[in-house]
């Protein structure tokens, strides 16, 4: 599944909601994983996954958010599932560095096959 339709997809979805008379659905753009919450389930069953090259991985879906730990190509990186940042704009995907077993967000243009297609449920919504 490619970055852009993620992001359509969940906005189609809200914009479904709102046309059946939801009050309160939350908008795409406040989807997303705060700095420092715990991590999210493990979702995502695919494996072989890799950065582009060296990224830094986060304690949450925004550059805004401080660095857990770094990845680089040669390291081989179990998904979780993936979030929105706080602008709504890209996405990211939670991952664990299976040779350092680091945890932390990266965004998914840094990884080779663009992270994951599972979303993270219990994103924050502010």
């Amino acid at each position: 599944m490619g970055r852009i339709r993620r992001p359509l997809t969940v906005a189609a979805a809200s914009i479904a909601l709102v046309a059946a008379g939801a009050i309160a659905a939350p908008s795409p753009a406040s989807a997303h994983w705060s700095c420092g919450r715990a991590a999210p389930p493990d979702l995502d069953t695919s494996g072989g996954h890799h950065t582009l090259d060296a990224a830094n991985m986060r304690v949450g879906s925004s550059t805004r958010c401080a660095i857990s730990g770094i990845s680089y190509t040669s390291q081989s990186l179990d998904y979780h599932c993936y979030a929105l940042d706080i602008n709504g704009v890209d996405t990211w995907t939670y991952v664990v560095n299976v040779q350092t077993k680091a945890g932390g967000w990266i965004r998914d243009d840094l990884l080779n096959d663009y992270g994951s297609g599972v979303w993270c449920p219990n994103q924050t919504n502010l």
